[in-house]
């Protein structure tokens, strides 16, 4: 299991970083899930979940749509999954995100600046989703601000961002 936490200490860190990441998501499976990408706000909940799993799996309509609400049912969003993005709360974006990203078969899910996801009152659901989720391959990437909150993420170690993206993505020409 390889999960990481990257800590940046600014704001042009964070820009770079996510920049650098922008290029990476080009060649590799590698998925975000980050307040920076917005939902489809035309598109309801599950329609926004789908998209991705239909695109990239060659499966029925009817079997992606089984799929999609045993996840639902899962993370408790089956009462959500006619709302538009402007109708859920935080936590609820961020959980439709991953479900997006999940189902882009990405190799490494990477949670940019969760904490900008949702507000403080959802911070032990989001460590509770992140202990019962099965993430073989996933980075967290927050403010140093921050890492007292990950003081409990036992399956996860904090990793320099370069030492991840040169060792683990095996990208040597990070600019």
């Amino acid at each position: 299991m390889s999960n990481y936490l990257i800590y940046y200490d600014n704001e042009d860190k964070m820009q770079e970083w996510m920049s650098v990441l922008m290029e990476v998501v080009k060649t590799q499976r590698v998925g975000l899930v980050s307040s920076f990408f917005p939902i489809i706000g035309n598109l309801s909940v599950i329609e926004n979940i789908l998209l991705p799993l239909t695109y990239h799996h060659k499966i029925t309509y009817h079997a992606a749509l089984d799929i999609v609400r045993k996840d639902m049912e899962k993370f408790e969003i089956m009462d959500i999954m006619h709302y538009r993005s402007n109708q859920l709360n935080d936590f609820q974006k961020m959980i439709v995100k991953y479900l997006q990203v999940k189902y882009l078969r990405a190799e490494w899910t990477v949670f940019f600046s969760p904490r900008r996801m949702y507000i403080a009152e959802y911070e032990e659901k989001f460590h509770q989703f992140l202990r019962c989720e099965d993430l073989k391959k996933s980075v967290i990437i927050d403010h140093e601000n921050h890492r007292h909150l990950f003081d409990d993420m036992q399956d996860y170690t904090e990793k320099d961002f370069d030492t991840w993206v040169t060792l683990d993505l095996k990208i040597s020409n990070l600019k």
